[in-house]
């Protein structure tokens, strides 16, 4: 992709407008510092201070920041959360980008906004306290959800599914109708990134990467295992035989490849030098590519915004970062074309 071509997208998707809906989730970073730990009067226990705290979107509210910074001109989230706090906490981040939120439902039993809740001490992360394991999305919700995405979905040029928790908006009801609406509206874009329903929602336009991909041709392998590109090559025809649709494997520091049909793309990675963190690589990924197919860019475009951006955003040490035109521009001007 030329700076001119680059430059010309970038204005395109400023008119673009994208649904997302799925898993919206809640960061938080609680930073322990004990050197003002007191025992409990009640519990005999040491207290455990925080020093600082912070609170950031993450899940499909990750995408949502990512698509912002692109430049989107609108996003509509649709989701569902609880009648807690966190809930409050999630919507005051996701008005901080505009986001129209008339396609959020809550549900009164049953339900927590996801909270992930990582708690630093002495630098490092200790165990996790989550929120969410034990919800179960009511089928009258899950009715509510799409039928207020099914009545604004000509007014969107591609909609964004991602779904990342096991009990999440996802459920069993969610799926069979949401499958039907894709079914129907096959000159609607759907971008699908999912953990757990890679084969779910047929007519979708699917952003995995090569663990999942070999998972869903039936090979496990741990996620530091180095798998090869032939390996990866041989997923990607079988894949494209069930599916008969063009999809994106993701390969970290080996790029990514785009296929469509007996056709697989390699797009190279950026190099990238130093430490990096590649949490929320993949929102990137996922937010690119939907911007690019948004504003009417090719697949083979769609691959190569998504590794200029994402060589940004492993370079944002300790968050989930956002890349913006601007970056990309400097970042593609210094790299020469990808």
């Amino acid at each position: 992709m030329t700076p001119e071509k680059l430059n010309s997208l970038f204005d395109r998707i400023k008119e673009t407008r994208i649904a997302v809906i799925g898993d919206f989730c809640l960061d938080v970073y609680w930073e322990i510092d004990m050197s003002t730990s007191e025992i409990s009067i009640e519990t005999g226990l040491p207290t455990y201070p925080v020093r600082t705290q912070r609170y950031s979107l993450g899940g499909a509210g990750n995408v949502v920041a990512n698509l912002a910074a692109l430049g989107v001109k609108e996003i509509s989230a649709f989701a569902v959360l609880g009648h807690d706090m966190f809930a409050s906490e999630l919507l005051a981040q996701l008005n901080q980008f505009g986001v129209n939120l008339k396609g959020i439902q809550f549900q009164n039993v049953e339900w927590d906004t996801p909270v992930y809740i990582k708690r630093i001490r002495d630098g490092k992360e200790r165990s996790r306290i989550d929120f969410s394991n034990f919800n179960r999305l009511q089928d009258a919700v899950a009715e509510k959800i799409i039928v207020a995405l099914q009545k604004n979905l000509a007014h969107f040029d591609i909609v964004i599914v991602n779904q990342q928790l096991i009990h999440g908006l996802h459920s069993p009801h969610f799926r069979q109708l949401l499958a039907a609406l894709i079914k129907t509206n096959k000159e609607k874009l759907f971008l699908l990134d999912s953990r757990d329903c890679g084969n779910d929602y047929d007519g979708s336009i699917r952003k995995i990467n090569e663990h999942e991909a070999m998972s869903l041709c039936g090979e496990q392998a741990a996620p530091d295992t180095k798998i090869s590109e032939q390996k990866v090559t041989e997923a990607a025809r079988e894949l494209a035989k069930r599916w008969q649709e063009v999809f994106f494997i993701t390969r970290g520091e080996n790029g990514l490849f785009v296929v469509d049909n007996d056709t697989v793309t390699e797009i190279p990675a950026v190099i990238v030098q130093g430490e990096v963190d590649t949490v929320g690589a993949g929102d990137t990924m996922l937010a690119a590519i939907a911007a690019t197919l948004a504003a009417g860019g090719s697949f083979q475009d769609a691959g190569e915004l998504g590794a200029l951006a994402t060589a940004i955003t492993v370079k944002k040490l300790h968050q989930c970062g956002t890349a913006s035109p601007q970056e990309i521009k400097v970042l593609q001007e210094t790299q020469g074309v990808v």
